[in-house]
Parts: structure tokens; sequence; C-alpha cells
């Protein structure tokens, strides 16, 4: 019973931590998207 419940817990805590991530993943693409539309940023071509 022991053996169930902490695979139980184990997935529930895999699949939180693949949606955090791809949460952060996403919102820093359009961050990125947005920084680069931004007119008031300079475009620095180094």
């Amino acid at each position: 019973m022991d053996l169930i419940i902490f695979i139980v817990g184990f997935l529930i805590f895999v699949i939180y931590l693949i949606a955090f991530l791809t949460v952060i993943y996403r919102q820093n693409k359009i961050q990125d998207e947005e920084l680069a539309k931004d007119p008031e940023m300079p475009k620095n071509n180094n």
C-alpha cells in the first residue's frame, strides 16, 4: 500500500514539474518576442 501511495505521489510531482517547466518556457518565449517588438528598446547588433 505504501508503494502505491509513493508511486501516485511521484507521478503527480513529475506531471506538476513538467507542466511548470512548460509554462516557464512558453512565457520566456512570449517575453522574448515582445522585447523584440518593443520600439523603446535599443537594438544592439553585437
